[in-house]
C-alpha cells in the first residue's frame, strides 16, 4: 500500500458514532478522516482508489441489520471486509439552548436511532413528532439551525454543533453496541487465535438446500456467530445468505469446507476472514 496520506473513509457529517468509531479505529496509525455523505459514497471512494479503506455499520444489536451494506458487497462493489469494530452507542437528547423539555414540538434523528429510543420517544415526547434525517449529526445540523423548538436524538459529541445535551441516555436498551467493519479491495490473512470469517451464498430452492449448507459447519464443529437473509433482487422469494463464523480462510480445514460449499451452492463470495474484534491480531487488519 504505499507511503502517502492513508485515506479512511466514513458517514459524516461530524459527531456521528461512524466518526467515533473511525477515530477509535485510526488511533495510531495515522489515517486522513475523509468525511461520506452516504454508505454508498464510501464504497465507490474504496473501489475506486479514492479511498484506502471504509469503515460502515453492519449491524445494531437493538436493531439488527444495515441492509444496504450487505447489498453492496453482494452486488454493486467487489470488495472485501479485513476487520471489525464494535461501538458502544448511547443516543443523547439535544436542543437549543433555552429550550425546555415540554416545549419539544419535533424530534429528529436517523432512523435506526429513532427507533432504538422509540420507547423514551413514546413516553417522554408523546406530543412531538418524529423526522428522519440521512444521519444523527445531519439532525443536529437541523435542529441548530431553526428557531422552532425541536430536538436531536444523537451523540453528545453532536453538541459540536452549537447544541445542548438535555437528556444525557434516550436509548431504551443501555447495552446498545453497533458492529462495523473495515471495508478494502484486498482481502488480508488472519493468523491470530480467533479470526472469524463471513461469506455470502445462494442455494437452489428445493427442500434441504439450507441444510445441507448448515450441516457441513456442524460436522466440523465450527460455530456460526451470524446468519442472514436478504432478498437476491431478481424475484420475490428468492433470497440470497449472509453467514459469519469462527475461522480463517488460512486453515486447511476450512479450506476442505468452503471446497464442499461451492459444490452445493449456486454462488458463494467470501467477503473476508479478519481478527475477531478485542483479539489482538486486531493490530494487523490494516496494511502497513
Amino acid at each position: 500500500m504505499g507511503y502517502g496520506v492513508y485515506r479512511l473513509g466514513y458517514l459524516g457529517p461530524r459527531g456521528t458514532f461512524s466518526e467515533a468509531a473511525a477515530h477509535r479505529y485510526c488511533e495510531g496509525k495515522g489515517c486522513q478522516l475523509v468525511e461520506c455523505s452516504s454508505l454508498e459514497d464510501i464504497f465507490r471512494g474504496v473501489a475506486s482508489g479514492v479511498l484506502e479503506e471504509g469503515i460502515v455499520p453492519v449491524e445494531n444489536s437493538t436493531e439488527g441489520s444495515v441492509g444496504i451494506v450487505f447489498d453492496l458487497l453482494a452486488g454493486s462493489y467487489d470488495l472485501a471486509v479485513r476487520g471489525e469494530l464494535l461501538v458502544p452507542v448511547v443516543h443523547s437528547l439535544l436542543v437549543r439552548t433555552g429550550v425546555t423539555f415540554p416545549e419539544i414540538e419535533k424530534v429528529l434523528s436517523h432512523p435506526q436511532a429513532l427507533a432504538q429510543c422509540r420507547g423514551f420517544l413514546r413516553r417522554e415526547l408523546p406530543g412531538a413528532v418524529w423526522q428522519e434525517c440521512s444521519s444523527t449529526a445531519a439532525a443536529a445540523v437541523l435542529v441548530a439551525r431553526t428557531e422552532r423548538p425541536w430536538a436531536a436524538i444523537a451523540p453528545a459529541a453532536a453538541g459540536v454543533y452549537g447544541l445542548e445535551v438535555l437528556i444525557q441516555e434516550a436509548n431504551d436498551c443501555p447495552d446498545n453496541v453497533t458492529r462495523f467493519w473495515i471495508i478494502s479491495t484486498e482481502q488480508l490473512p488472519c493468523t491470530g487465535d480467533i479470526c472469524k470469517t463471513s461469506l455470502v451464498f445462494g442455494v437452489c430452492d428445493r427442500p434441504g438446500a439450507l441444510y445441507l449448507v448448515l450441516r457441513e459447519f456442524a460436522l466440523r464443529g465450527i460455530n456460526l456467530t451470524r446468519i442472514e437473509s436478504r432478498p437476491a433482487k431478481r424475484k420475490l422469494g428468492e433470497y440470497i445468505f449472509f453467514l459469519d463464523f469462527i475461522g480463517s480462510t488460512m486453515d486447511s480445514a476450512i479450506q476442505d469446507l468452503l471446497g464442499n460449499l461451492s459444490e452445493i451452492t449456486t454462488r458463494l463470495k467470501i467477503l473476508g476472514s479478519y481478527p475477531s474484534w478485542g483479539q489482538a491480531c486486531f493490530i494487523a487488519a490494516r496494511k502497513k
